[in-house]
């Protein structure tokens, strides 16, 4: 049952991003700029602080191109960037178990990142606050796999919720605080005059 639920919000995720593809004119400097941006991301996921033994860790902000590609071109191109992002990932590597735990583990994270634009950059605060809520939905993903699918991994005695929320907020969720944090002093409308005047 929990899985048809994933699928299904997967789907329902899926679509919300086609009807966004179809309103979204992508030129040439906006696909240069998102294959660039998931490059980064990959490149940085390879730098890894921590690493924990049942997978993720902390690595050098690879949250952060991705979120910063949405705040800087919307959503639509924000959550391109996640996809290509998190299939470049699958070269590090890949553990299946189901179709649903695929989805909640690789691809949907990475897209979800590319919501930090939902509530505009014209104020560092909405930009924060757009930030913090695509990696709590990055995040959630984790977490929800962890607890359908890895609850075997949970110390005896422990709760497979709390288990898994604490595994993967001391990793993803830490590596995608300091990543909003980052982006909230970043000169952002400094950036975007610069792409802006770089022309198409």
């Amino acid at each position: 049952m929990i899985n048809a639920i994933i699928i299904l919000g997967s789907i329902g995720f899926g679509i919300y991003y086609l009807k966004g593809l179809k309103n979204t004119k992508f030129t040439t400097k906006t696909v240069v700029m998102i294959g660039m941006f998931s490059a980064i991301s990959y490149i940085l996921s390879m730098i890894e602080f921590i690493k924990y033994p049942q997978g993720g860790g902390i690595s050098l902000f690879s949250m952060l191109p991705t979120m910063l590609l949405s705040v800087l071109f919307g959503n639509t191109v924000g959550i391109t960037g996640g996809l290509i992002y998190g299939v470049l990932k699958l070269l590090k590597g890949v553990y299946i178990i189901h179709p649903a735990q695929f989805l909640l583990d690789y691809i949907l994270p990475t897209m979800l990142l590319g919501l930090a634009g939902s509530f505009g950059k014209d104020k560092k605060s909405k930009v924060i606050l757009g930030c913090l809520f695509a990696v709590v939905l990055s995040v959630s993903m984790n977490i929800i796999s962890g607890c359908v699918f890895f609850g075997d991994y949970a110390p005896e005695g422990m709760n497979v919720f709390v288990y898994s929320f604490l595994y993967n907020v001391s990793s993803q969720g830490v590596e995608g605080l300091l990543s909003a944090l980052i982006i909230g002093i970043l000169p952002l409308e400094r950036l975007n005059r610069a792409i802006n005047a770089s022309g198409n």
